[in-house]
């Protein structure tokens, strides 16, 4: 892959409360969109009750570093790429940063009326305002503890 021709990936930071409207739709936060990003993709995670939007150069990457993993079977890194685009639906976002979300998937969590968006790094990542609270409450020691351990 050519690092010229690649679409930058974008980076998101912070926490935003939103609501998916009844049409499914959210809205990004203006400090998230970037002008080379018109479409994300989303899927849901497969650990935790939480959807993911990236956009096409973080899925790229993810399929990259899969299939040129050596210690990842061939036939287990195909299933992971297979499922992993098998899973995602594109999202294109209006002027306003508004993305229709996947219907069917926004069922199954539950994300409906206000949700809290986490930025990621590479990903936005959606969720239900109490099983966000709930996670992050879990993962408050493992912040701390890594701090610690790297001298944060």
């Amino acid at each position: 892959m050519n690092p010229e021709n690649q679409t930058p990936i974008p980076v998101f930071a912070g926490t935003v409360n939103r609501v998916v409207d009844e049409n499914h739709r959210i809205t990004v936060p203006a400090s998230w969109r970037h002008p080379e990003v018109s479409e994300l993709y989303a899927m849901p995670d497969p650990r935790q009750p939480s959807m993911v939007l990236m956009a096409a150069g973080e899925m790229e990457k993810i399929r990259i570093s899969v299939e040129s993993d050596p210690s990842i079977p061939r036939a287990d890194a195909r299933a992971f790429v297979r499922q992993l685009y098998a899973a995602a639906r594109p999202c294109a976002m209006d002027r306003q940063g508004r993305l229709v979300l996947p219907a069917e998937e926004c069922g199954r969590l539950g994300l409906t009326g206000e949700v809290v968006l986490i930025g990621g790094g590479a990903r936005i990542e959606i969720w239900t305002q109490e099983e966000w609270a709930r996670i992050a409450e879990r993962e408050r020691s493992i912040l701390t503890e890594i701090a610690d351990r790297i001298g944060f």
